[in-house]
């Protein structure tokens, strides 16, 4: 017999595979708790992996100050990035895949080994040292609608949006570059439509980071090489439509692009 959460994962992947509004919320079913809304999130993800290619790591939202008090968070949270969801730029996407497409402008971080919690726990060093290199990204978000009023813990249920990522190109000495006053430009159709800087995302782009491998230890994982993680929106997401094409510029960064078809 099915646990209450294997049966609100059902129903959440029902709705999402069906592109219709998520009522996890409206039922008995739904979560009281963030500790409940992850459980949740756990088992809806997992079947999406199952046809994904299993996972590539993790994204982190509300990492600001404006954005947790908008959504009534005390911390970021956590969804999982899928697999087959990883493309390079230049990349194209297909609309009609996606109920509300949208894009937030990122970095993306990538593990060089496992990041296992020694005596100390997890620091800032180990963290830092653990890393690979940083990409430009784009986050590809579906924005779905609800049948309930949305909230904080249906937001960590249905996997905060995240539909995928599109990466530049690998950035390795990061930690000698000024990263928190490099700043970034979005375009539509060479348009410019939001601008940000490295330190709008906690003071730093890979601060996030440290969150993250804490978070994950305590609830029994861990980061592990090869993991991508992308730490929060230098810039609010911006819906984009089929014919345009997106530019992202970041100072040291470089520029990635994608296609909306």
């Amino acid at each position: 017999m099915e646990t209450k959460t294997q049966q609100a994962a059902d129903q959440l992947y029902r709705e999402y595979s069906q592109k219709t509004p998520y009522s996890l919320m409206n039922t008995d079913l739904a979560p009281i708790s963030e500790a409940a809304a992850y459980d949740i999130q756990k088992e809806f993800m997992f079947k999406r992996a199952q046809n994904s290619g299993g996972y590539s790591g993790y994204k982190i939202a509300y990492t600001t100050k404006v954005m947790q008090e908008r959504v009534g968070a005390s911390q970021p949270v956590f969804g999982r990035i899928l697999s087959n969801s990883v493309y390079q730029s230049p990349a194209s996407l297909f609309a009609v895949n996606y109920v509300n497409l949208a894009l937030e402008c990122e970095v993306a971080v990538t593990m060089a080994s496992d990041l296992e919690a020694k005596d100390k726990g997890v620091d800032r060093d180990t963290v830092f040292d653990a890393i690979e290199h940083l990409q430009l990204a784009f986050e590809v978000v579906d924005i779905r609608k609800s049948a309930s009023e949305n909230s904080l813990i249906q937001s960590i249920a249905t996997n905060i949006h995240g539909a995928g990522v599109v990466l530049g190109q690998p950035v390795t000495k990061w930690r000698e570059l000024d990263i928190p006053s490099a700043k970034c430009e979005l375009k539509l159709d060479g348009v410019s439509v939001g601008t940000g800087k490295g330190s709008d995302v906690d003071g730093h782009p890979v601060e996030p980071m440290i969150w993250i491998a804490k978070t994950l230890n305590a609830m029994g994982g861990s980061l592990k090489k090869g993991d991508i993680v992308i730490t929060g929106s230098m810039i609010p997401p911006i819906e984009v439509k089929p014919g345009m094409k997106a530019a992202l510029q970041m100072d040291l960064f470089g520029e990635i692009t994608l296609d909306v078809k």
